[in-house]
């Protein structure tokens, strides 16, 4: 089972995220990324080399775009550890204060995150088969 975690492509989760977007007039080069996988994996790599993991918090939620996304909400996924936000997604090494992060992304005025230890993320990811969002609706429906 371990070794499907590592096999997911980021193609299927693409797939639902571009179809969502044609719904709703998004152009495709403002869709996709990796954002569940690259959270997932962050969890995955850090809690399986550790005795313990209860420091991290698997987070999926709704966020406020910017720039071209700017004025629409969509799915984001990142890790808690430590009071700051880690964001892994596209690449990217992202490790800001939480305030600041969910101030940016508005996360607490929109208020649709889920939490997942990483008990409740690796039953979620093996249950479901993919990286997630596994609960999460979203306005836009990204």
């Amino acid at each position: 089972m371990m070794d499907f975690l590592h096999e997911i492509s980021v193609e299927e989760l693409q797939a639902s995220q571009d179809a969502a977007a044609e719904e709703h007039g998004v152009s495709q080069q403002n869709t996709g990324g990796d954002c569940y996988q690259a959270a997932g994996r962050y969890m995955m790599d850090h809690c399986l080399e550790a005795d313990r993991c209860d420091d991290l918090i698997l987070v999926h939620g709704e966020v406020a775009g910017q720039g071209a996304l700017e004025g629409m909400t969509y799915g984001h996924a990142w890790v808690l550890g430590n009071g700051m936000v880690i964001d892994k997604a596209n690449g990217r090494d992202l490790q800001v204060p939480k305030p600041l992060y969910y101030a940016i992304g508005q996360i607490d005025y929109i208020g649709n995150t889920i939490e997942y230890t990483w008990e409740e993320a690796r039953k979620n990811i093996l249950e479901h088969e993919h990286w997630g969002p596994w609960g999460l609706e979203t306005e836009s429906g990204l």
